[in-house]
C-alpha cells in the first residue's frame, strides 16, 4: 500500500467494493466477503468491519479494529489516520492518538496539525498547542484552531502576535492565488470577539462587509450572527433596514425565538413572506410547524410551492412533511398527485416524492413498491456504462441474495484496465 494508490483506488472504487455496496453486505450478512475484500486490501470493507467490531466487542474488538485499519494508517494516507485516531479517542486512547498524528504533522499535512491540537487541548497542553499552530498561523485553517483553542487562557497578546494581519480591504476573489488564505477578516473579528471586544469585532466586520461596491456574504452573515448572540438588537435591526435582510433576517429571528418572542419572529417573516421572498416563507412555515400551527404552515407553503418555478423542490418537500408530521400522509400524497399533474416533472420525479411521504408515515413497504414501480432494469443499468449504473446494478444483486455476482460485476465494470479496454474497443 501506499497514499497515491489509496488516493487512487478511494476515488474510483478500482479493485475496491464502493461503501454504499459493502454497508449492504454487511446489513445482509454476507461477512465472509467483506473479510475476503478486506484481506485484499479493502479500505471500504476493513472500515465497516472494524466499526462493527469496535462498536460491539469490547476490549476484543477494538484489537480487531485496529488489526483491521492499521496497515492503511501506517501508509499515512489521512483518511484512515483520522479514522483510527477518531477510533482512539472514542476510547480515550488519547497518548496512542497523538503518536499517529505526530508524524504527520511533522511533515507538513495540513489537517494532522489541527487535529493533533484538539487531542493536546483535550490534555491542557496549552504551551504545546501554541508551538504546534504558532509557525503554521499563517494557514487561516490553523490560525482559527489556536484562536479557538487558546480563548481564556490569558494569553491573547502572544497570541495576536502569530496571527496574520488584515491588507487593505478583504481579498479581491479575482486576483490570482488563494483569496482564503489572505482574508483574514472574519478571524481578527473572532479573536476580538474571543477578547470579549465587541464593539471592536462589530466595527471591523461592518467595515468590510462591502468594499469597492463588492458585497462580501461571510463578512455580513458573521456580523449579524454577532450582534444576534450579543443580544445588540437594534443594530441588528438597523442593518436588517439597510438592506442587509438576505444575512440578517435569520439572526433576528434566531434572536427573538431564544427571547421567546414568537409572536415577533412570526410577524417580522410574515412581512418578509409577504413581498414574495420564498426563504422566509420556508422559515415561516417551520417556525409554525414546530409550535403546533400545522394549518397556518400549509397555507403559507401553498401558494410559494405553485409560483417559486425552478426551485419549488424545497418547497413542496418542507410542505409533505409538515403535512405528514399532521398526521395528513393522505393529503401530502394528493398534493403530489395534484402538483405533477398540473405542472413540469417526470413520473419518476413523482414516485420519489411519493415514497418519501410514504417512509415518512412508516409505510416502507408501499414506499419501496412505488419505486420498484420506476426502478430501470437490470439491462438499462449495464448498458448506462457509468459507475453509478453499475454501483445500482451491485446493490440490487447482493439484495437478491447474490453478494459473489455482486462483487464480480463491480470488477469487470469499475477495474482500471478492464474500463480503460472498454473505452478503447469503442473509440
Amino acid at each position: 500500500m501506499d497514499p497515491a494508490d489509496l488516493d487512487h483506488r478511494h476515488r474510483t472504487y478500482d479493485g475496491w467494493i464502493p461503501p454504499t455496496v459493502a454497508a449492504l453486505l454487511h446489513e445482509h450478512g454476507h461477512h465472509g466477503v467483506l473479510r475476503e475484500a478486506a484481506a485484499r486490501g479493502d479500505w471500504f470493507c476493513a472500515r465497516r468491519l472494524g466499526e462493527d467490531a469496535a462498536s460491539e466487542y469490547g476490549l476484543d474488538g477494538q484489537a480487531t479494529a485496529l488489526a483491521l485499519m492499521q496497515p492503511f494508517a501506517a501508509t499515512g494516507w489521512w483518511p484512515a489516520v483520522s479514522t483510527v485516531v477518531g477510533l482512539l479517542t472514542d476510547w480515550e486512547r488519547v497518548d496512542e492518538a497523538i503518536a499517529l498524528l505526530c508524524p504527520l504533522a511533522d511533515t507538513g499535512h495540513r489537517y494532522a496539525p489541527r487535529d493533533l491540537a484538539r487531542l493536546l487541548a483535550r490534555q491542557g497542553h496549552l504551551d504545546q498547542i501554541v508551538a504546534l499552530l504558532g509557525p503554521r498561523a499563517a494557514d487561516l485553517l490553523l490560525a482559527e484552531e489556536l484562536v479557538e483553542l487558546a480563548a481564556g487562557h490569558g494569553r491573547d497578546a502572544e497570541i495576536d502576535a502569530l496571527l496574520p494581519r488584515i491588507g487593505v480591504g478583504p481579498t479581491d476573489p479575482f486576483e490570482p492565488g488563494d483569496s482564503d488564505a489572505l482574508d483574514t477578516v472574519p478571524l481578527q473579528a473572532t479573536f476580538l470577539e474571543r477578547q470579549g471586544r465587541i464593539d471592536e469585532a462589530i466595527v471591523l466586520l461592518g467595515r468590510h462587509v462591502c468594499v469597492g461596491g463588492i458585497v462580501y456574504a461571510g463578512h455580513a452573515e458573521q456580523l449579524a450572527g454577532l450582534l444576534a448572540r450579543h443580544g445588540r438588537e437594534a443594530e441588528l435591526r438597523a442593518f436588517l433596514a439597510e438592506g442587509g435582510e438576505e444575512y440578517a433576517l435569520d439572526a433576528l429571528i434566531d434572536l427573538l425565538e431564544t427571547q421567546d418572542r414568537v409572536p415577533e419572529a412570526l410577524a417580522l417573516l410574515r412581512e418578509s413572506a409577504g413581498t414574495g421572498h420564498p426563504h422566509a416563507a420556508f422559515r415561516l412555515a417551520d417556525i409554525l410547524a414546530r409550535h403546533g400551527r400545522h394549518d397556518e404552515a400549509v397555507e403559507v407553503l401553498r401558494p410559494v410551492a405553485e409560483t417559486a418555478g425552478g426551485d419549488s423542490d424545497w418547497i413542496i418537500h418542507l410542505l409533505c412533511r409538515i403535512l405528514v408530521d399532521a398526521g395528513r400522509a393522505d393529503d401530502a400524497l394528493a398534493y403530489v398527485d395534484d402538483y405533477f399533474s398540473r405542472y413540469s416533472g417526470t413520473r419518476h420525479e413523482q414516485a420519489l416524492l411519493r415514497a418519501e411521504v410514504m417512509k415518512r408515515c412508516g409505510r416502507v413497504e408501499d414506499a419501496e413498491a412505488e419505486l420498484a414501480a420506476f426502478a430501470r432494469s437490470d439491462e438499462e443499468l449495464l448498458r448506462s456504462g457509468t459507475v453509478q449504473g453499475a454501483i445500482a446494478l451491485a446493490e440490487r444483486l447482493v439484495r437478491r441474495g447474490e453478494p459473489q455476482n455482486a462483487v464480480a460485476h463491480l470488477r469487470d465494470r469499475l477495474d482500471g484496465a478492464k474500463v480503460l479496454r472498454r473505452e478503447h474497443m469503442r473509440g
